[in-house]
């Protein structure tokens, strides 16, 4: 991983000791804007529950996006397929600005629209490669310098890693790494560069 990293032209400009800290970090810059969070990998809320009492702004959207019967497939030992089920069961939260769809990212993501924004934040907790992918290739179009994406599961490097790689290989969209924790089970990205490819 550090030497991918390192040959990427990547440096952690942060360290931070969970993924509540790096939240915290990239909130602190924008958390008065208009956002639109995407979260793809719900299961018990947490994350979604931390984003919406750090993003401020009452025009902000947040949406989570679960199968909620969890993996489609066997991950890692440990984690086989259906681990993080919720049974098909929803969360429900206060804020209004928050929703979420229910279904796997390929049904689910072709009607979305997304809602008018400043920022966009991008949360992938997808663990697999597949799902990964096909939600980085999507939002491809939509990312702006000065948006942002966290990746859960980065220190698994043939799933979000491998997604990761790809898609900035394949789009020319750059990316700087504001920040990791320690043992990079968690790292967030923020766009420097569109793609003149893919740039309205």
């Amino acid at each position: 991983m550090g030497r991918w990293l390192s040959a990427s032209g990547y440096s952690v400009k942060t360290y931070a000791p969970n993924r509540s800290a790096l939240f915290q970090a990239v909130a602190g810059q924008i958390e008065n804007s208009v956002v639109a969070y995407l979260e793809f990998g719900v299961w018990r809320e947490e994350s979604m529950k931390a984003w919406s009492t750090l993003l401020k702004n009452p025009e902000s959207k947040l949406h989570g996006f679960d199968s909620f019967v969890g993996l489609p497939e066997d991950w890692i030992p440990g984690f086989q397929k259906g681990h993080f089920s919720t049974d098909g069961n929803v969360p429900t939260l206060a804020d209004p600005r928050v929703k979420f769809h229910k279904g796997w990212f390929h049904e689910t993501l072709p009607g979305f629209v997304l809602p008018p924004h400043e920022v966009l934040v991008v949360n992938i907790d997808s663990d697999l490669y597949l799902p990964a992918r096909y939600v980085l290739d999507f939002l491809a179009p939509h990312f702006r310098r000065g948006d942002f994406i966290y990746f859960d599961e980065f220190h698994i490097p043939h799933d979000e890693v491998r997604a990761f790689r790809e898609f900035t290989r394949n789009t020319g969209l750059v990316f700087s790494l504001l920040g990791a924790t320690t043992g990079f089970a968690g790292a967030v990205f923020k766009c420097e560069k569109s793609s003149p490819a893919i740039a309205s």
